[in-house]
């Protein structure tokens, strides 16, 4: 028995030890939050002050130590993620996870962004290379303050590489991805439909192409004087004639299946009030960026002071940084608030060489044999031999898709690889002191293409985009060659009589050259925008906001799960399911007892909601797939529909023209009927009962850590909880799964105590760290927390050696 005993005790003493290990290993990775530091470059002292919920300020003498100590917060805290940043942009995902991520590698790799990187960094000014060489510093100083190396390191057994200037620039090119990356496939789409349809040489064409792809819809809400709106006209038989067509089988795309739709796009909500209409006279701005939310978050909340010296204002920038750089990226100076959406431009130019065959450094045309550029980029593979990557371009751009069975070899030309597109020239808006100051910095300023809203502590309220444009608006413009806008054309608005800007990704301006220099070649079919349901929902309800406004006003309209966007749908299935009829077919007449019933919101106990919104689905790729297929365009073409579809995809479910339908269906009726039949059978799939279909079993959000998948046993820890939330696309609480709101804020100028800011997650990276999900359920319940940092409960001095 003793020896039982012993060896059980032995048994557990082996468990505990195998567990405190690791354990002990991961505590070793937390943060210094305390104490004093030497650190080597620094001026004066910076001080790095946290509060109760881990958010920082930091405080230093210049704008140099400021650099620093930014980079030390963020090499505490979120090195892994900026690391990712970093391999994402330059196609080096690889070197650390191995085979998994060589295909994505493969993809990034071919616009060759470090290299491009490079470049950036030489021809930025001396005083911005200097902010990034602090900041290097800071960010290596503060992951080399850890007792151990990042968790996830030794998770993939790997050490981190240091940081350097460059990586900044290659996080910014990491949003340049998640932001732009989908657009040549989206293009290299509607170069087929136009091929398709006859170009430019049938004199049906552009009624066809305008009418699939519009470039104003019944949703758009544009503050400006605009010709009312008339929907396009029917392309004629002669045009389109999807019942003539040749059956799928033989070439087309068409089929009913409803699941192929369109990944969410990268969007955001934004908008300004001016200060006649605050309660005190500063301009209210209000900022949702929509993106893929992950953990850690996106953003990272801090507050960077530097103190007045001699020449030189003090600064004092708060709201959300991008862990890599180091500026807060939005948010406010005390004397302008800012927020972005995405542009949803044309910045992109493709086009497709009838190539035969390609070699290794040529491809053949049938006329002829045109040279190309070949560099052989190598991608590191862990535990694999490297992989050789030979990237190809033309005077098109780089060969992205080679198909010569096709007779089709499509070259690209992006923005972002041209080194003069991207620069530091933000931090700007770190000095400027009013709404037409950062007006006037918006040409030469170099990032993704966003729309920025901007309100000052006077009340005045302004947008332009923030990135670079070129003065061209021809296909090959994204291709380099062309001056960029100045002050003279670059799209602005100051000042708009109604006192209120909003931006969702839609059309803002209503100048036909801005809409040009925004849209590029594709300005007559709508460029990339959103439709305008969103923005039309966030203008109505900035119009019903009374006088007197405060930032928490603005909370509940980025909240706003209203889905006005589908009362129409709704109405239409009111009456494709007639009462009467309906009671020959249960599951029909059940159907329309749901949706009678819904409420109008998006909530997550909403079953109409979901119905509707799965029908309107069913209906929208099934009609889009028809027009394809008439069309023979490949089905790995085909990447959704467009946003602008959902105003002819009205049009022909109610004008019902038979020779738009395809001949599988005897009319359009029956074609609905069809539809609502497989929203039926797809939603058994799902549900026990139709009852039980709520929209928040489909609207499940999983924000998950990189590693979660690869170690299951460990997501409770390392994963958000998992929640159902309301909200969808089309209305101004955006939530698809896992993405949404990457950020909430809303904030005057001057008087920051008063805003608001939420993130879905918290600031540190590590699992360990009750600030490693500090932020997410006030940001999932909509509750606002401060936008400042509160009382300190944490400080760590950073001295000069």
């Amino acid at each position: 028995m003793r020896l039982a005993v012993r060896a059980a005790v032995a048994v557990a003493l082996v468990i505990v030890i195998a567990a405190a290990v690791p354990y002990g290993v991961l505590r070793a990775s937390l943060p210094r939050l305390d104490g004093e530091l030497r650190a080597t470059g620094l001026k004066g002292v910076v001080r790095i002050t946290r509060d109760a919920r881990g958010v920082p300020t930091i405080e230093a003498a210049n704008r140099l130590d400021l650099a620093y100590g930014t980079g030390f917060a963020h090499g505490q805290d979120r090195f892994f993620q900026m690391d990712l940043s970093r391999r994402l942009a330059a196609g080096e995902l690889a070197e650390l996870f191995g085979q998994v991520a060589l295909g994505e590698d493969k993809k990034t790799r071919l616009f060759r962004l470090r290299s491009v990187a490079r470049q950036v960094l030489a021809q930025a000014s001396d005083r911005q290379r200097a902010v990034l060489e602090a900041y290097t510093r800071g960010v290596n100083a503060g992951l080399a303050s850890l007792s151990s190396r990042p968790w996830e390191y030794w998770v993939l057994g790997a050490a981190p590489q240091a940081w350097r200037p460059e990586d900044t620039m290659l996080v910014v090119y990491a949003m340049w991805w998640d932001l732009q990356a989908g657009e040549w496939a989206d293009e290299r789409l509607r170069l087929a439909v136009n091929a398709r349809l006859g170009g430019a040489d049938c004199g049906a064409w552009k009624c066809a192409m305008q009418f699939l792809y519009p470039a104003r819809t019944e949703w758009d809400a544009p503050d400006g004087a605009e010709a009312p709106f008339v929907p396009a006209e029917l392309p004629p038989p002669e045009a389109l004639d999807i019942r003539a067509a040749r059956p799928a089988a033989q070439g087309g795309a068409l089929t009913t299946d409803a699941a192929v739709g369109r990944a969410p796009t990268a969007g955001s909500n934004n908008w300004a009030v001016f200060g006649r209409l605050t309660t005190t006279g500063a301009a209210l701005v209000a900022n949702d960026m929509h993106l893929s939310q992950r953990v850690p978050a996106i953003w990272y909340q801090a507050r960077l002071r530097t103190a007045a010296a001699a020449g030189t204002p003090e600064l004092d920038l708060a709201g959300v940084t991008l862990p890599g750089a180091p500026l807060v990226v939005a948010g406010s100076n005390t004397h302008i608030a800012w927020g972005f959406t995405n542009s949803a431009g044309n910045w992109v130019s493709v086009s497709n060489v009838p190539c035969t065959a390609v070699g290794e450094a040529d491809l053949t045309t049938a006329a002829g044999t045109q040279a190309l550029t070949v560099v052989r980029e190598t991608i590191h593979v862990k535990g694999a031999a490297d992989a050789v990557l030979a990237v190809r371009s033309g005077p098109a751009g780089v060969l992205w898709q080679a198909e010569p069975e096709r007779h089709s070899c499509w070259f690209v030309g992006w923005l972002a690889q041209l080194p003069e597109a991207t620069n530091l020239n933000l931090m700007g808006l770190e000095r400027a002191d009013s709404v037409a100051a950062a007006l006037d910095l918006a040409p030469a300023i170099g990032i993704p293409h966003e729309n920025f809203v901007v309100g000052d502590r006077e009340g005045h309220i302004g947008w332009s985009i923030f990135g670079r444009i070129p003065d061209a608006t021809g296909a090959a413009r994204a291709l380099g060659g062309a001056p960029w806008t100045t002050a003279a054309d670059h799209p602005r608005l100051l000042d708009p009589p109604r006192g209120r800007i909003w931006s969702a990704n839609a059309r803002v301006s209503v100048d036909a050259k801005e809409l040009a220099l925004i849209g590029g070649v594709d300005a007559p079919l709508a460029a990339n925008y959103a439709l305008g349901a969103r923005a039309r929902q966030i203008r109505g309800d900035l119009f019903t906001l009374a006088g007197n406004l405060k930032p928490g006003d603005l909370l509940a309209v980025q909240l706003d799960d209203r889905a006005q966007f589908l009362g129409r749908w709704r109405e239409l299935l009111l009456h494709l399911i007639e009462a009467d009829a309906a009671k020959a077919h249960p599951g029909r007449a059940e159907f329309r007892r749901l949706i009678e019933a819904w409420d109008g919101h998006a909530g997550v106990d909403s079953v109409g909601y979901r119905l509707v919104h799965d029908f309107r689905e069913h209906t929208r790729q099934a009609v889009w797939s028809m027009v394809l297929g008439a069309l023979a365009v490949p089905a790995d073409y085909d990447t959704g529909p467009p946003e602008q579809f959902e105003s002819p995809l009205w049009q022909l479910i109610t004008r019902q023209p038979p020779y738009l339908l395809a001949s599988q269906y005897p009319d359009w009726q029956k074609f609905l009927e069809m539809q609502l039949d497989a929203t039926l059978a797809d939603l058994g799939r799902q549900c026990a009962t139709l009852a039980q279909c709520t929209w928040g079993r489909e609207n499940v959000v999983r924000i998950r850590h990189p590693l979660s998948r690869a170690l299951p046993a460990l997501a409770r820890l390392i994963d958000m909880p998992v929640l159902e939330l309301p909200g969808d696309h089309n209305m101004p609480r955006v939530q698809d799964g896992a993405f949404g709101a990457s950020e909430r804020f809303a904030v005057s100028p001057g008087h920051e105590q008063d805003g608001y800011l939420e993130i879905p997650g918290g600031q540190s990276g590590h699992p360990l760290s009750p600030y490693y999900r500090s932020g997410f359920p006030a940001w999932a319940h909509g509750e606002p927390r401060p936008f400042l940092p509160g009382p300190p409960e944490h400080t760590l001095t950073l001295q000069p050696n």
